[in-house]
C-alpha cells in the first residue's frame, strides 16, 4: 500500500516527542514588512503577548577567483522583525520576503493553525502581500525510548520502511551517529524532505532519533488567506503520514500512554 495515500490519524499523544514546528510563507518582497508601526499593528493583531525585536540582515557579495574575498553587500540592509512570547515557546519572525511561526510548545494542530490564521490575516492586513511563492510545514521529532541503549534497539520502534537494519547491525555499538535524507513528490503538488536517523549525546548517555518531516508546497499564486490555510492543512496531513510510516505502532502506543 502506499502510504502517500493512506488516511492518517491526528492523535493527541501525552507523550508528543515534538522538539520544534514551524510555518514559513515566503512572497514577493514587499519592504513595508520592515516598518516598526506596521510590525506593532501585526504584534497586536496576534491575540497572545510577545516582546518585540528588531532583525537586520546584510548582504555579503562573494569575489572568487585567484583570491578569495568577503565584502558588505552595496544594497541597504534588511529589517525585519521577531515577536517572542515571554516563555520563549512561540515565535513569529516577519521579512520583506517572507513570514513564519515557530514553537516549542505544540499543544496540537488546532491550536498551531489557529495562531497561524491570525498572524496571516495580521500580514494581509499591514503587509498586504500579493503573491504566495512557497508554504513550508516542517515538524521536527525528537524520539526517546527508555529501551534503546543501542542502534540495534531502533528497530522495535522505527517504521521498518526506513529502518537502516544492516548498517546498524554491521557496526552495532561502534556507531555514535547516522542520518539520511529522503525527498519525495507528494500528491497535490506537495514535496516531503524527510530527515531521519540517530545520534548520542556527547557523553553516550542518551540516544535519540531524529525524525523532521519538511513538507512544503511551492508557485507563485495569488495571496489567499483560505487557500493558504487550506495547503497548510494538506501539509500538517502529509506529516502525519510520514509520521506513521516512520514510526511503529508500539513506539506511537508509548507515546501515548499516561506520562509517568
Amino acid at each position: 500500500m502506499n502510504w502517500l495515500a493512506d488516511e492518517p490519524e491526528d492523535r493527541r499523544l501525552k507523550k508528543p516527542p515534538l522538539a520544534l514546528v514551524v510555518c514559513q510563507v515566503r512572497h514577493e518582497t514587499e519592504y513595508a514588512a520592515s516598518d516598526a508601526a506596521r510590525a506593532l499593528k501585526i504584534k497586536e493583531a496576534l491575540g497572545w503577548p510577545t516582546e518585540i525585536s528588531e532583525s537586520v540582515t546584510q548582504g555579503v557579495n562573494v569575489a572568487l577567483g585567484q583570491s578569495f574575498g568577503l565584502t558588505a553587500s552595496q544594497t541597504s540592509a534588511v529589517r525585519g522583525w521577531q515577536l517572542r512570547s515571554p516563555d520563549g515557546g512561540w515565535i513569529v519572525n516577519i521579512q520583506p520576503d517572507h513570514f513564519a511561526i515557530e514553537t516549542t510548545a505544540y499543544e496540537g494542530w488546532e491550536e498551531f493553525k489557529r495562531r497561524l490564521e491570525k498572524l496571516t490575516q495580521a500580514v494581509t492586513q499591514h503587509v498586504s502581500p500579493s503573491l504566495r511563492h512557497r508554504v513550508g510545514l516542517r515538524f521536527v521529532n525528537q524520539i526517546m525510548h527508555p529501551n534503546v541503549s543501542g542502534p540495534q534497539d531502533w528497530a522495535a520502534y522505527i517504521g521498518e520502511r526506513i529502518y537502516q537494519e544492516k548498517l546498524y547491525s554491521s557496526l552495532d555499538t561502534g556507531l555514535r551517529a547516522a542520518m539520511q535524507v529522503i525527498e519525495v513528490a507528494a500528491p497535490e503538488g506537495n514535496t516531503l524532505i524527510m530527515r531521519h536517523g540517530f545520534q548520542t549525546s556527547r557523553h553516550g548517555e542518551e540516544m535519540a532519533y531524529v525524525l523532521d518531516n519538511d513538507c512544503s508546497r511551492g508557485g507563485s499564486i495569488e495571496f489567499d488567506v483560505p487557500s493558504l490555510l487550506e495547503v497548510a492543512e494538506s501539509l500538517h496531513k502529509l506529516a502525519l503520514r510520514a509520521f506513521e510510516m516512520g514510526t511503529s505502532e508500539e513506539l506511537r502506543k508509548y507515546l501515548a500512554e499516561e506520562a509517568a
